[in-house]
């Protein structure tokens, strides 16, 4: 009878142990070359959902290259800039308007306008050559919605905002 109470303190030893130093007892021993930290396997119905939520960004993205290939006009330009470079695409917007660029002209997927001052500056948000030559995108069409609009979200993210003197930039 005392060889069965003889484990009792053995355990109560351990179990203050853990308790001082705040670790956990684990019931179960690890299976041979198994990691505790190693990732246990996912719920059915968890691993469902995240298939269905891939599925859908997928879509998104199927969508999203369609309309890039289709030469996206000025808002959706100025959207897809805004996403990529972290910057408003509606701040973009107003400072294209305040510089030339007209809601009627949302649809072009060229804009050749140039500054009626004659000092150079083309395209919806009026780049001047020698600054679009200094973009990622000054080797493109400077009249092309598309790129003005990825070249004006880079400036901005560069602190370059001040480059446009128009009222909503």
């Amino acid at each position: 009878m005392i060889r069965h109470l003889l484990p009792i303190p053995a355990v109560l030893l351990v179990a203050g142990v853990l308790a001082v130093t705040g670790a956990q007892a684990d019931s179960t021993p690890a299976p041979v070359g198994y990691a505790k930290d190693a990732p246990r396997v996912v719920p059915a119905a968890k691993l469902v959902k995240a298939v269905g939520q891939r599925e859908r960004w997928r879509a998104r993205a199927v969508r999203a290259e369609q309309v890039l290939r289709s030469s996206p006009d000025a808002e959706t330009s100025l959207q897809i800039a805004g996403i990529v470079y972290g910057q408003s695409w509606t701040a973009m917007r107003s400072c294209w308007l305040s510089e030339g660029y007209r809601n009627g002209e949302r649809y072009q997927r060229r804009i050749v306008r140039y500054n009626r001052a004659g000092s150079g500056a083309a395209g919806p948000a009026q780049f001047m050559p020698g600054t679009w030559a200094g973009t990622p995108f000054g080797r493109f069409d400077i009249h092309n919605v598309f790129a003005q609009a990825m070249a004006t979200g880079w400036m901005w993210q560069r602190d370059r905002r001040g480059e446009w003197a128009g009222a909503g930039c």
